[in-house]
């Protein structure tokens, strides 16, 4: 991802911005590819989360 990530948030309702630190198989990107902080790695997971739970996103890809 880039590296110029500083003032980020992540909504459960912004489903297009959270597939982009999500594999094609549904998995949550680390943060040493994604180049978040830790902070803003845990909101991202907790937001990726959310929309699963509420079924925005899928929990895995059907292969």
């Amino acid at each position: 991802m880039s590296a110029n990530i500083k003032n980020i948030s992540f909504s459960y309702k912004d489903v297009k911005n959270l597939r982009r630190f999500m594999t094609e198989q549904g998995y949550i990107l680390p943060r040493a590819k994604t180049g978040l902080t830790q902070k803003q790695q845990k909101r991202l997971s907790r937001a990726i989360k959310h929309a699963r739970h509420l079924a925005l996103l899928p929990f895995t890809q059907t292969v």
